[in-house]
């Protein structure tokens, strides 16, 4: 089976659920899960012109020093974002970033670091209708080094290495429901960083697709043993001033990645 799928368009020649076309992005995306990160996002774009909400997810593009770029939110979950690589491929995107939060699940990781994903483990329901669980979900290496180059430039140490995404949020969420500790302990005696919900999508679908270089960095919280029955994440001591710097470390990656190309 050859992964093509046909392009589907609204009324106004738009994508079927994003609402854009190929003159409303640039070819390098971030995609954050979170509408609200979107504006934060663009007030560091140069020239930021909102292009479209559709289904309550915002998009804009501009540039960050000369480079075009845009932001765009995918909502939360696998078939989500399934459906913004899916859209966002037949409009010319070429970079997609995942700019998200996690929730994390080693106790070495302190508050309010960033994980950079090398592969996450496919724990949604998405991808496997697309192929067998035995496909490896791995994020492109251009992306995964340019996040570290940026991170270095900022003075930050990233946690680099393995997420889990998967589908019921409540499930793996400290005091939601008994037992979360065991569902995700064994991930933790793994190795994985994070827990979050998108990535392996992402990953799974653009490789898929071919031609897409995907990939996440993640704001994280206390660790979920730590952080019994709360947000850990939005609750970050000084969170605006996390996504910010995060912001800048993933548009300087894109601005490293753009330069890869001849």
């Amino acid at each position: 089976m050859k992964y093509k799928a046909a392009r589907l368009e609204n009324n106004e020649g738009k994508m079927w659920h994003i609402g854009l076309d190929e003159n409303d992005i640039a070819k390098h995306i971030i995609l954050p899960g979170d509408p609200a990160r979107c504006e934060m996002i663009a007030g560091h774009f140069q020239n930021a012109q909102l292009k479209a909400v559709s289904r309550g997810n915002p998009a804009y593009t501009g540039a960050y020093n000369d480079v075009g770029v845009s932001v765009m939110s995918t909502g939360m979950g696998g078939m989500a974002v399934a459906v913004c690589v899916e859209e966002l491929k037949q409009i010319g995107a070429k970079t997609l970033i995942r700019m998200g939060t996690g929730g994390n699940i080693q106790r070495d990781i302190p508050e309010g670091s960033f994980v950079i994903c090398t592969g996450a483990v496919r724990g949604e329901g998405t991808t496997p209708e697309y192929i067998p669980l035995e496909y490896p979900a791995i994020a492109d290496i251009d992306v995964v080094n340019a996040l570290r180059q940026a991170c270095r430039e900022y003075g930050v140490k990233p946690y680099v290495g393995l997420v889990r995404s998967h589908d019921a949020f409540y499930m793996e969420s400290p005091g939601a429901h008994e037992g979360w500790e065991e569902r995700i302990r064994p991930w933790t005696d793994a190795g994985v960083l994070a827990l979050e919900n998108e990535s392996s999508t992402l990953f799974v679908v653009s490789s898929l697709l071919g031609g897409l270089k995907a990939g996440t960095i993640l704001l994280t919280g206390k660790s979920l043993y730590e952080s019994h029955g709360r947000m850990a994440t939005a609750n970050t001591p000084d969170y605006a001033k996390k996504v910010d710097l995060l912001t800048q470390i993933t548009l300087r990656a894109i601005e490293i990645i753009d330069s890869l190309e001849p």
